[in-house]
């Protein structure tokens, strides 16, 4: 079985909403200058609206 990469994870990602916060969060730590700031404003929305996407995600990117 394949480990689970971020990019896997947001393209089954069903809610099209909480899919939008992954794709920008992935743009953002793939920015060469990545800052903390708009990670960490994203990663708090995502919190926010699901917990457990927060967690899995977390896993994927820490």
């Amino acid at each position: 079985m394949e480990e689970e990469t971020l990019d896997s994870y947001i393209r089954k990602m069903e809610d099209q909403e909480l899919k939008g916060l992954l794709l920008k969060l992935k743009n953002e730590l793939r920015k060469p200058e990545a800052a903390w700031d708009p990670i960490k404003q994203i990663l708090t929305t995502i919190r926010q609206k699901n917990s457990a996407a927060f967690t899995r995600i977390s896993d994927l990117i820490f």
